[in-house]
């Protein structure tokens, strides 16, 4: 396959409903991969799905971007914070990760960003539906909060959403492989997102970490997979983490949830 081959792969891949809201980027860097792999045009695309079903399609689909819009449009624009919570339940349950999360939100990102304050900007790697969890958060109106992620429709809504609370409309759409935001911040947020990008690339977890202008970064890892099995993860991801910890030559802390496993790399001790 040529060139054109790959812009054949990216073609196809934006006539898939779940597909076509992702950035350029993303999909012209797995056409790139499947096309590298794959000589047969057909056994490309179908490679190509694949790995895009593995880095999101396996968490968000179009069906939840439209009952999440739905939520979103529904929110009142002057409420209780309990009440705006409450909102952002439902929308909260529409992503795997962030389903997960709920049981936790309140007792551990209050006091895991306690140990990055002051601060005034925080940047939110592969975001997923996180920013609707901003009410548990106790950040102050000064604190500037950057969501990333690479589908276009979900960093829409969460503009919508921050412009239904009074918040600035900070989502930006990007693929962090490509292109990672090159501001300076007091934290970035990468939460189970590392594994999904070894996934993509190995190695990237690494590079990625070595890119950031950062006083310190709060990464998280999954305790159980997607279809509930738990059997090694903890061990598995402690061990990945002790060896980037390693390479970066940082100062770690880490902290254990039942769901949720987080690491604080402070860049700057």
């Amino acid at each position: 396959m040529t060139h054109e081959g790959s812009q054949d792969i990216v073609a196809e891949l934006r006539r898939t409903a779940k597909y076509r809201d992702l950035c350029e980027d993303t999909l012209i860097r797995i056409a790139s991969w499947a096309e590298a792999r794959y000589p047969a045009p057909k056994e490309a695309i179908k490679a190509a799905k694949r790995k895009l079903h593995q880095v999101h399609g396996a968490y968000l689909d179009r069906a939840h971007l439209d009952q999440i819009r739905r939520l979103v449009e529904s929110l009142p624009q002057e409420t209780s914070k309990r009440a705006l919570r409450d909102a952002c339940l439902p929308i909260l349950r529409c992503h795997a990760s962030t389903r997960e999360r709920i049981g936790i939100l309140e007792d551990a990102f209050p006091k895991l960003l306690d140990r990055i304050r002051p601060v005034e900007v925080i940047l939110d790697l592969a975001c997923g539906l996180m920013p609707f969890a901003l009410p548990w958060m106790a950040l102050s109106p000064n604190v500037r909060y950057v969501p990333v992620d690479i589908n276009q429709g979900l960093t829409g809504l969460v503009n919508l959403f921050f412009q239904r609370i009074g918040h600035p409309q900070t989502a930006a759409c990007r693929d962090i492989l490509v292109s990672p935001p090159d501001i300076q911040t007091d934290a970035v947020f990468l939460l189970k997102t590392l594994p999904c990008l070894e996934q993509q690339e190995k190695g990237s977890a690494l590079r990625l970490l070595r890119k950031l202008r950062t006083r310190c970064a709060l990464i998280s890892f999954p305790t159980r997979s997607l279809c509930g099995r738990g059997k090694g993860m903890p061990h598995h991801y402690g061990a990945f983490m002790a060896g980037l910890i390693r390479e970066l030559g940082v100062l770690a802390e880490r902290f254990a949830y039942p769901t949720e496993i987080f690491y604080f790399l402070h860049f700057e001790s």
